[in-house]
């Protein structure tokens, strides 16, 4: 008699096993369609990172170039505090303009910005657009101290953001 009982007693648990395993697929299967969903930050992670880059460079509104050597011109990156690890992905150009004199602060690979001009064309696919780079360009006037003169200049910037995949 004990053995009956442990048999009816072994259904049950299959039944209760294959309950368990049914709601576990359901909710694991609604929430996989809320995680799975793609979100492009990369046009948003490049206006930050302009903001970034202004106020490592002019942080009382006025840009000092007599404190940025022509080693940090070249790596702006590096002398605003970025690791050598992050700057991989990122592109980042400032001019400032006074005259027809343009000073240049820069760092990344200039090449990438002709991916850019890919996908302003409208025959690429759904499927190519999330790796499209994120960008942001902007220009503004801002005060400048050069060699002990203290003049308004044109800032104009681009900064890059490639894709991570």
């Amino acid at each position: 008699m004990n053995n009956r009982g442990t048999m009816g007693e072994g259904i049950l648990m299959i039944y209760r096993i294959l309950l368990i395993s049914f709601i576990a697929f359901v909710i694991l299967g609604i929430s996989s369609v809320f995680y799975a969903h793609y979100i492009d930050v990369r046009d948003v992670e490049a206006r930050i990172l302009a903001r970034s880059i202004v106020e490592c460079v002019s942080p009382e509104g006025i840009l000092n170039l007599d404190i940025i050597s022509e080693d940090d011109r070249k790596n702006i990156l590096s002398y605003c505090g970025f690791d050598d690890s992050e700057v991989g992905r990122f592109y980042v150009e400032l001019k400032v303009e006074n005259s027809g004199e343009v000073t240049k602060l820069f760092q990344g690979d200039s090449g990438a910005l002709w991916v850019l001009e890919i996908f302003e064309s409208d025959r690429l696919s759904e499927g190519l657009r999330k790796y499209e780079p994120g960008y942001y360009d902007w220009s503004y006037p801002i005060y400048v101290l050069d060699n002990g003169n203290k003049f308004i200049a044109n800032v104009s910037g681009q900064v890059l953001i490639s894709n991570e995949f």
